[in-house]
């Protein structure tokens, strides 16, 4: 099988009854994805974890390296995953969630694809379509925490793993805990997209508070975060009053 598949140390693998591959090094277990897509090996919640990533890609082209100890995965998402439209992306970071609550980790959605865990980005969701196929990159920091952005840094946002709130779980015991949730969860949020907009709200960081939005154009500066609406925009308060945004990034406010 590999030697069919033409890349170099995959090796089939099986999480929670769904067959997926490990593979010790790509560039993106994205692209890697899709080429299993093409050769028609990764039906709907098939995976692919890689030890370490030397290329993946995530929100607006944004390049970073995962080393080894981190979770990378992608993971094709069922047909229906078009039911929840916008709404995807923080669908998708819900279970993890969940599966985080259970073994008592603190976390948050951090609009509109970022995972934070005590406060600080651990982890985060990428997803990609083409012709109707959903694909979902998962990442999160196990064992370290890679060095932040420079306007991260300048906001005061801090990276984060699990490992920092005392989680000693292997690599694949992590990625089985979170495969477990979807596997049971999603069927369900594709019947519901208003139940996402409840339960995304409900575990929305900074809700309420006054951060600041960069790369939102005008409205750039401090705003008080309101909450996801069902089309997955952000609301806002300005001193305009409220406003809804498509895309933008948000830190929290220097003091």
């Amino acid at each position: 099988m590999v030697m069919d598949l033409g890349i170099p140390g995959l090796t089939p693998a099986h999480c929670c009854g769904c067959s997926g591959f490990v593979v010790p090094v790509c560039e993106s277990t994205m692209n890697l994805a899709w080429h299993l897509h093409n050769r028609n090996r990764f039906p709907e919640y098939a995976w692919i974890l890689a030890h370490a990533q030397t290329r993946a890609r995530g929100r607006q082209g944004r390049v970073w390296v995962s080393e080894p100890g981190s979770l990378a995965i992608t993971l094709r998402l069922p047909d229906t995953a078009e039911n929840l439209g916008p709404l995807l992306c923080m669908a998708t970071a819900l279970p993890l969630i969940r599966a985080l609550a259970d073994i008592h980790i603190p976390a948050c959605i951090k609009w509109p694809n970022d995972i934070l865990v005590n406060g600080r980005k651990a982890g985060g969701v990428l997803i990609e379509e083409k012709q109707g196929v959903f694909m979902a990159g998962i990442g999160m920091n196990i064992q370290n925490a890679p060095e932040n952005s420079v306007l991260e840094n300048f906001f005061h946002l801090p990276a984060g793993c699990l490992n920092i709130s005392g989680v000693k779980l292997k690599l694949f015991d992590i990625w089985g805990c979170f495969f477990e949730k979807i596997l049971d969860r999603f069927p369900v949020m594709t019947k519901d997209p208003d139940a996402v907009v409840r339960e995304v709200n409900a575990v929305l960081a900074w809700q309420k508070e006054t951060v600041v939005l960069a790369h939102a154009g005008i409205l750039d500066g401090p705003v008080i975060v309101q909450g996801v609406d069902d089309q997955g925009r952000l609301g806002v308060r300005t001193k305009k009053g409220i406003r809804y945004i498509c895309s933008g990034t948000l830190y929290p406010r220097v003091t």
